[in-house]
């Protein structure tokens, strides 16, 4: 299976590419990688989405989780949980977990989606690498198109996002927890972007 033609990926950028961030109950760290995405990414057309592997639909951010947002200038308004659909997964770009079980579970709900799906720690390592080595002509050159790339382009990159870690659930923990989850987020959200910029 190959990647996207660069037409393809120059129309997807043009439509606004589509990412979506999974983690577990969609109320801690896929709500907060999502914002701090779609803040980064608004203008390069990018359009963030999250989803949780066993979300309660229509449930709120945590109120830690939702208070660091707003913290960094990023109310969490009207955001709520909804439980990943194979539709979701099928439409997205770029599917971008918290964990290793995450991306299986994405994957068991649309196989399609198994070169799409990454690591959010996987695909910032994976974006510095291509970034360092000079992002390919056919990956363009707006954040949009470049991460769109990122699927077709990852292969040749992977050893170097092998030791990509987990984000770890800080849901019902200590406020450290939740601050080493959020900064960890932060961090990498800051390394992907900047790679794709």
């Amino acid at each position: 299976m190959t990647g996207p033609t660069r037409s393809a990926r120059g129309e997807a950028a043009a439509a606004g590419v589509g990412l979506l961030v999974v983690c577990t109950a969609n109320v801690c760290r896929s709500p907060v990688a999502a914002a701090l995405l779609a803040s980064r990414l608004a203008e390069a057309g990018v359009v963030v989405t999250s989803a949780g592997t066993r979300a309660l639909d229509g449930e709120p951010v945590d109120p830690p989780m939702a208070a660091l947002l707003e913290t960094a200038g990023l109310p969490v308004g009207r955001t709520a949980a909804r439980q990943l659909r194979p539709d979701l997964a099928r439409g997205a770009a770029l599917v971008l977990t918290m964990t290793r079980e995450h991306r299986s579970a994405v994957v068991r709900e649309a196989p399609a989606a198994v070169r799409r799906t990454f690591l959010l720690t996987e695909a910032a390592r994976i974006a510095e690498s291509l970034a360092a080595t000079g992002w390919p002509a056919e990956a363009g050159t707006d954040p949009g198109s470049r991460l769109a790339a990122i699927p077709s382009l990852a292969a040749p990159h992977r050893a170097a996002a092998a030791a990509a870690e987990e984000v770890p659930d800080p849901y019902r923990r200590s406020a450290a927890d939740y601050w080493a989850s959020y900064a960890l987020i932060a961090d990498t959200v800051d390394r992907l972007v900047r790679a794709v910029g």
